[in-house]
């Protein structure tokens, strides 16, 4: 039989700072370049709010109005809008080389999408796709998915 180490290791890393997050990030994907280092970093942030890669980017005016929440903002290489994180909202970085898996983004998206189902299921909550990106319950968002690629 194979080994006793997971194929994935999870980080739990607690209530960081997005760009502390983001750093952390960056050394495990750096890992890579050694070999396959799959890993899945899970936080909580401080209240922050990310915007995704757009055609134009978000007016100043925009994005000042959310500093006003008392909330950083940080533009990120991700896809999607604006998302909003904070304390009580698990947070999940994962690191994945996905030719060990398999090499669609659009799989891997579903089965996050999938596997985000079933984690709600044990919850006794009712969750679904929709034609956009994500997980729903009714007509609320529960879970947001942006990826990027290197």
């Amino acid at each position: 039989m194979g080994s006793s180490r997971p194929v994935v290791e999870v980080v739990r890393l607690g209530l960081v700072s997005y760009q502390e997050a983001l750093q952390l990030q960056q050394v495990y994907v750096k890992r890579h370049l050694s070999g396959p280092a799959h890993a899945l970093l899970v936080c909580q942030h401080p209240p922050v709010y990310t915007t995704g890669i757009r055609h134009k980017p978000y007016p100043a005016a925009a994005l000042d109005r959310l500093r006003l929440l008392g909330a950083e903002v940080h533009q990120t290489n991700r896809g999607g809008l604006i998302t909003f994180h904070g304390p009580g909202q698990l947070v999940c970085y994962p690191i994945l080389n996905l030719s060990s898996f398999k090499k669609s983004v659009r799989w891997y998206v579903c089965e996050l999408e999938k596997t985000i189902i079933t984690v709600c299921r044990r919850f006794g909550i009712e969750a679904s796709t929709s034609p956009h990106t994500g997980v729903w319950v009714r007509d609320n968002k529960i879970c947001a998915i942006g990826t990027t690629a290197r």
